[in-house]
């Protein structure tokens, strides 16, 4: 198992923080970036990264509650 330093850990959390902050500061956001943040969150549970995904997953729900529908594109 390849380990990481916690610098490397330190850049992922910062760049997925980065994608909520954007996405976040969208009126509408689009169903795929959304789903995209579901996933790198899914990543981090998956490298055992438990607490940073704990923290982010109360802003999956809001963000996809205003997501644009594909079908209103």
């Amino acid at each position: 198992r390849n380990q990481r330093t916690a610098s490397q850990e330190k850049w992922l959390v910062k760049q997925i923080e980065q994608r909520f902050a954007e996405l976040e500061n969208q009126p509408r956001p689009a169903v795929d970036e959304v789903d995209s943040l579901y996933v790198l969150v899914g990543a981090l549970k998956i490298l055992g990264l438990d607490g940073a995904a704990h923290s982010f997953i109360p802003r999956l729900g809001p963000l996809k509650d205003k997501t644009i529908n594909p079908a209103e594109k």
